[in-house]
């Protein structure tokens, strides 16, 4: 019978596997949610059309699209395909840097978990930049941020990045270390065991176990170069 401490974290580890595919499926298909809506209203077409054709003027033109922008506008874009396209990215980057985030967690590697920790609040932090540049209610004519506020946020997002991949540098640096020990451990334990195969075996047989022996340190580092 379960303890109830594993059934609450079973439960635990679901919950958060459906978090994480619905999130996954969410990220993906963010930047491609403004297909299903209008590149322009009916209306719209319609209202050019007569134009193009003379039967309206250019005045009675301008004034009906500005009514038609004031109706299918949403917070400052001219409709809400061209908002969900806005948004759509940087909703699967901040999605893609919670996926980073979690996955990480699970290494047994302290440089990769904070390599991958640090490198997530930069991808959160490029995406919460650009979603709320997409929300934010810029003045009429101003719709944009300062430039200042591009190069601030480019600075701390560098910084952000640089140390991430700092952290994952040194996990290579210390597993190459680990590996090189690994080999020269390996090369020394195998040149123990040829000298007592060949004090204590017949030479046919010896040489039959150190064949077996290189191939499979042969293998072994393949797969080792190989991961």
């Amino acid at each position: 019978m379960k303890s109830k401490t594993l059934v609450v974290e079973e439960i635990r580890v679901k919950i958060l596997l459906v978090v994480v595919l619905i999130g996954a499926i969410l990220g993906s298909v963010a930047p491609f949610v403004h297909v299903f809506f209008p590149v322009k209203a009916q209306e719209k077409i319609i209202l050019e059309n007569k134009y193009e054709k003379g039967e309206i003027t250019a005045e009675f033109y301008q004034k009906q699209s500005d009514l038609l922008w004031e109706k299918y506008q949403f917070i400052g874009f001219t409709n809400f395909r061209r908002f969900l396209y806005a948004i759509g990215l940087p909703i699967a980057l901040f999605v893609c840097s919670f996926l980073l985030m979690f996955i990480t967690r699970f290494s047994n590697d302290l440089f990769i978990k904070k390599g991958g920790l640090i490198a997530s609040i930069s991808f959160q932090f490029t995406a919460l930049f650009f979603i709320l540049w997409t929300v934010y209610p810029f003045e009429p004519e101003k719709h944009d941020f300062s430039q200042k506020t591009y190069y601030n946020s480019l600075i701390i997002s560098s910084v952000l990045l640089s140390i991430g991949f700092y952290f994952f540098s040194k996990t290579l640096a210390y597993r190459r270390i680990e590996v090189q020990y690994l080999v020269r451990l390996s090369v020394n334990l195998k040149d123990k065991l040829f000298k007592s195969l060949d004090k204590h075996e017949p030479k046919n047989i010896a040489e039959l176990e150190k064949e077996k022996i290189y191939d499979e340190m042969y293998n072994t580092f393949e797969k080792v170069i190989e991961d």
